[in-house]
């Protein structure tokens, strides 16, 4: 009996497969193509990211200046306040001014993502009156000042602090121009100073400019009459004793660091009362510029007495003759063409 062998299986080469796979891909592709390449692997849709806590602030801030300036447009479009020319120039900068803020705070959020599909609304015309601005201007002035005291970033904060300003300066102008009480809070720099992690030459610096302001008040009383002598006397004793209350919360007052000085230079010429005043504001503008450097300097919830300080010297400086500006206490902003009505 002869014994049979195994008869070996057809052994496929590497070729063979690879012959057999590229045609398998080669199908898959043709489906692809035929179907409009609806065969394709799902992924879950972008989302909106959540903002951070600075994030919600500046939008908020942004808002509010769209807002005003929208609805300073529609008080202007008024053909009765369109003939007071007061009226008009005021809204004209609560228009520009709104619209610089925008700018400056990064403008409105736009994620890039497409918006869920929602029914059309109608756009409803924004509608407002002199008086709906003055209110809009005290809330968002109000409400900007109490997000530059608790924001984390101290940039941030002074930039808000100026808006707050620029917002509560306008608000008393606009004020004025209807003949009514200003609903703002006032901001005065007299009230107790927290100091907070701020560096220590800050606060010196601080201690100088006030004290440095007393003594240019007390100058320019003497050079002036009647009632501008009055006012610069009240501003002398303003600034002395916001000086002495600054010395006193850092711990300079009585001690051999005290930077506060017997006299300090001030310009020629101030026999011209005209050159006086021009100092008035020159001193205003530049402690305003030292409270916006303190509030950057400030930590998140001890800012409040520099935002006030801000405030009040901006509010002085119109009590002498500056204008309304969009950006006070921030020289790098300054813009007299822009500022302008």
């Amino acid at each position: 009996m002869t014994a049979t062998r195994p008869v070996p299986r057809p052994h496929r080469s590497f070729r063979a497969r690879g012959t057999v796979l590229r045609l398998v891909v080669g199908v898959l592709a043709g489906v692809l193509l035929l179907t409009g390449c609806d065969l394709r692997l799902e992924t879950p849709a972008p989302e909106e990211p959540a903002p951070d806590a600075i994030e919600i602030v500046r939008r908020r801030a942004v808002e509010d200046a769209v807002a005003l300036a929208a609805a300073a447009q529609a008080a202007a479009a008024d053909p009765d306040v369109a003939a007071d020319a007061t009226l008009t120039r005021t809204l004209g900068q609560v228009m520009t001014f709104s619209a610089r803020h925008a700018d400056q705070l990064g403008g409105t959020y736009d994620s890039g993502l497409e918006p869920t599909a929602t029914p059309t609304q109608a756009t409803t015309a924004v509608t407002a009156s002199p008086s709906d601005v003055l209110t809009l201007l005290s809330v968002t002035a109000l409400t900007a000042r109490g997000d530059a005291d608790t924001v984390e970033t101290g940039e941030m904060a002074r930039l808000l602090a100026s808006v707050a300003t620029s917002r509560a300066t306008l608000a008393g102008v606009l004020a004025g121009a209807l003949g009514v009480e200003d609903p703002t809070e006032p901001a005065t720099a007299t009230a107790a100073p927290e100091i907070g992690a701020v560096d220590p030459s800050a606060l010196a610096a601080l201690v100088v400019a006030e004290d440095e302001a007393g003594y240019a008040f007390e100058v320019i009383a003497a050079k002036l009459a009647d009632a501008q002598r009055a006012a610069a006397l009240d501003a002398a004793a303003g600034h002395r004793a916001s000086a002495q209350g600054w010395a006193v919360a850092v711990g300079l007052d009585g001690t051999s660091a005290d930077p506060r000085r017997a006299a300090y230079a001030l310009p020629s010429g101030l026999d011209d009362p005209a050159v006086a005043v021009g100092l008035a504001r020159t001193v205003q503008t530049g402690l305003a510029t030292s409270y916006a450097s303190l509030v950057a300097a400030g930590a998140a919830g001890t800012r409040a007495a520099a935002v006030r300080g801000l405030q009040a010297a901006a509010d002085e400086s119109l009590v002498w003759g500056a204008e309304p500006v969009a950006f006070p206490g921030l020289p790098e902003q300054a813009d007299g063409a822009a500022d302008a009505a």
